[in-house]
């Protein structure tokens, strides 16, 4: 995965090191071995698997951009599925990370991933309003971690327009909510994104939470 992925993190701005390679190959194996079995994805091959991991290379640079990447950096990904962006800023940064899936299969096998590559995270089983969320209120929900992270990214879960009403929330001041879209996209209605970073036909937004109190939600506990 290291020759086809190298020069993309080169253009990106992602430096990786040994180990972090290292990490991506352990992942890419756990998806081939249990893509299909566990519903993670729809295509396990090293190309198809190539592809996303470059798209989240994309969301770490777009991230990078806007917000230091430290191990005091907290990040929470919501949705995260099987795995991206997830899991790969897991294996690429020291994050202070947060996986939010409500599957349990997805969920347990995020943990499995961790454990694999080494990584300590949180795997939250919460949910929120939509679909596969059991449509539970908000405030219910993620919303409880009201302006308790420097970084939130979620992927395919919500409309970007809804996804960035609920990133503000999640998001302290000065930090990031990373949006995906189309390459090309480089805002969401009327909000241009502060920082863009793409990979293939997809980009990542950036958008910095600005000052203010969140609508309707007041901090009540952080997860773990």
């Amino acid at each position: 995965m290291r020759n086809e992925l190298e020069p993309a993190a080169a253009a990106l701005g992602v430096a990786l090191d040994d180990d972090a390679w290292q990490r991506l190959e352990q992942l890419v194996a756990l998806w081939q071995r249990y893509g299909k079995a566990v519903n993670l994805v729809g295509a396990v091959t090293r190309d198809a698997l190539a592809g996303h991991i470059g798209e989240a290379f994309a969301t770490v640079a777009c991230a990078s951009r806007l917000v230091p990447l430290g191990a005091s950096t907290r990040w929470i990904d919501v949705g995260s599925g099987g795995g991206f962006p997830g899991l790969v800023v897991a294996a690429i940064t020291p994050c202070d990370l947060v996986l939010v899936e409500p599957r349990q299969k997805r969920a347990s096998f995020l943990e499995l991933a961790l454990s694999t590559i080494g990584r300590k995270a949180v795997v939250s089983r919460a949910r929120i309003e939509r679909a596969t969320w059991n449509e539970n209120p908000v405030e219910r929900g993620i919303l409880r971690w009201v302006r308790a992270f420097s970084v939130a990214s979620s992927r395919a879960v919500f409309a970007p327009e809804q996804w960035l009403a609920i990133g503000d929330n999640l998001v302290m001041e000065g930090g990031a909510v990373l949006a995906h879209a189309h390459r090309g996209v480089h805002a969401i209605g009327e909000r241009a994104a502060d920082a863009v970073a793409e990979h293939g036909a997809f980009a990542t937004l950036g958008f910095r939470v600005r000052g203010g109190v969140p609508r309707g939600t007041s901090p009540t506990k952080t997860p773990g």
